[in-house]
């Protein structure tokens, strides 16, 4: 299984107030961007949804799906916080 891993993970208040969960690659940000987001539009989601899409086919690198995941986090209003 391809999982496509970040160079960095993302760490976002997901679970809860100070509750953080960490996300190491593009497998893991599809899944919490379809089953655990706390709402399913807007553009920055959209877009995240789609370049996952792109990362896991291999058709683009897979930072690409880090960074639009953490805009659809922020577009979210989800605290995104630095990995540790």
């Amino acid at each position: 299984m391809n999982e496509k891993w970040w160079r960095e993970p993302v760490a976002l208040e997901l679970d809860g107030i100070g509750r953080y969960r960490i996300v190491h690659n593009t497998r893991e940000a599809a899944e919490c961007l379809l089953d655990q987001w706390p709402v399913h539009d807007g553009t920055a989601y959209k877009a995240a949804i789609r370049m996952c899409g792109y990362v896991l086919s291999g058709v683009q690198p897979a930072d690409y799906a880090r960074q639009d995941f953490i805009a659809a986090a922020v577009e979210a209003l989800i605290h995104v916080r630095p990995a540790p």
